[in-house]
């Protein structure tokens, strides 16, 4: 198998993980992974100059964390246009427009994030922190199973009854059994304490 050397990350690798011209002759002496990374550090350096190197609401500064966010909030609909679900076509598109300000701005994952969820960002809400818990508290809603309990340290609890507990029942139930009990069923619910948890 033919190799050749990566200049950049100094790795030999197969032909195939290189650039080819049509007739087939290598492009460059650089791999296709380390092209990718110049080519979105470039798209990314581009981004960050044309708004400012910060997020547009909270005003974080570190590039790990800026993205591009559509103002009209039209980022799926326009990463749909692309059978790849990636943001390089999206930068792309957006150097080929000159970052207009009024289709794009620059923000923190976070801020992001939040307005894609909740429709604005916690930053720009004049709602306290308590008030923001309260009201997702106020969204809870019972449904007629009894709450888990995690305080028994047994687990993980699923369902209305944990699968533990069942366990207990069931393996009670043959003991029961085995010792002649004919009325197994109430036997095993005097035996029950809180929460249903057996003795």
């Amino acid at each position: 198998m033919e190799t050749k050397f990566c200049e950049i990350c100094k790795e030999t690798k197969p032909l195939n993980k290189f650039e080819r011209y049509p007739d087939g002759r290598i492009r460059k002496h650089v791999c296709k992974a380390c092209y990718g990374k110049k080519y979105r550090a470039q798209q990314k350096l581009a981004m960050l100059e044309a708004f400012g190197w910060k997020c547009q609401c909270c005003g974080e500064d570190n590039p790990h964390f800026l993205t591009l966010d559509h103002l009209d909030g039209g980022g799926s609909a326009h990463r749909a246009q692309y059978a790849s679900n990636n943001n390089e076509q999206i930068y792309a598109d957006a150097i080929r427009e000159g970052f207009p300000k009024d289709k794009y701005q620059l923000l923190c994952i976070n801020c992001n994030w939040a307005i894609g969820q909740f429709g604005e960002c916690p930053h720009k809400s004049d709602k306290t922190v308590a008030e923001t818990i309260q009201e997702m508290r106020d969204k809870v809603f019972h449904t007629g199973k009894k709450l888990q309990d995690y305080s028994n340290n047994k687990g993980l609890a699923m369902g209305p009854k944990a699968s533990h507990e069942r366990a207990q029942e069931n393996q009670l139930k043959q003991l029961l059994k085995n010792l002649g009990s004919t009325d197994v069923e109430n036997l095993v619910a005097s035996l029950k304490i809180h929460n249903g948890t057996l003795l």
